[in-house]
């Protein structure tokens, strides 16, 4: 069980969290990339348990490589200890099955629906579910009780999934 914690200050100072929000842009303008990708990989293949293999096999070489080079970059990067492993929730490891699920999903559906249509919905689940889980400080997350503001946010993103799977 993670302990709850109260909401941080940001420590970033404006023009970070300018940089921060332009680098979490371009990350979710890539996740249309992805289903691009991931519906060719589907008509080339035929088998979507085939290209989530793919797909999380170029991912894993992807991620080695980066982590290469930044061990090559700064040596004296930091090793979690026996004790960190063993503090470590049993749960953690696994968010990449969640990550699995979504690939699955948008090797599946995405094509029926249209990517806009499917990252919308993609956004608004995703929108409904961490308002919940910041209200509540779950998962080492700190706690943002919810608000009308907040709530009135994940309205217009669930009506703006409705209008792209609408029109």
């Amino acid at each position: 069980m993670t302990a709850r914690t109260s909401v941080r200050p940001a420590t970033l100072g404006r023009g970070a969290m300018i940089l921060v929000f332009v680098l979490m842009l371009v990350g979710g303008a890539l996740r249309s990339v992805e289903a691009g990708c991931q519906n060719s990989l589907k008509l080339a293949l035929h088998n979507v348990f085939l290209c989530g293999v793919i797909s999380y096999a170029v991912a894993l070489a992807g991620v080695g490589a980066i982590f290469a080079v930044t061990l090559a970059i700064s040596p004296r990067q930091p090793w979690p200890s026996r004790a960190d492993l063993k503090a470590m929730p049993r749960w953690a490891p696994f968010g990449g099955l969640t990550g699995g699920a979504a690939i699955f999903a948008m090797i599946t559906v995405a094509s029926s629906v249209g990517v806009s249509t499917f990252n919308a919905l993609i956004i608004a689940g995703q929108m409904l579910l961490a308002v919940v889980m910041d209200h509540f400080g779950v998962m080492g997350f700190p706690r943002r009780p919810v608000s009308a503001h907040r709530l009135a946010g994940c309205a217009l993103i669930v009506v703006g999934a409705y209008l792209m799977a609408k029109y």
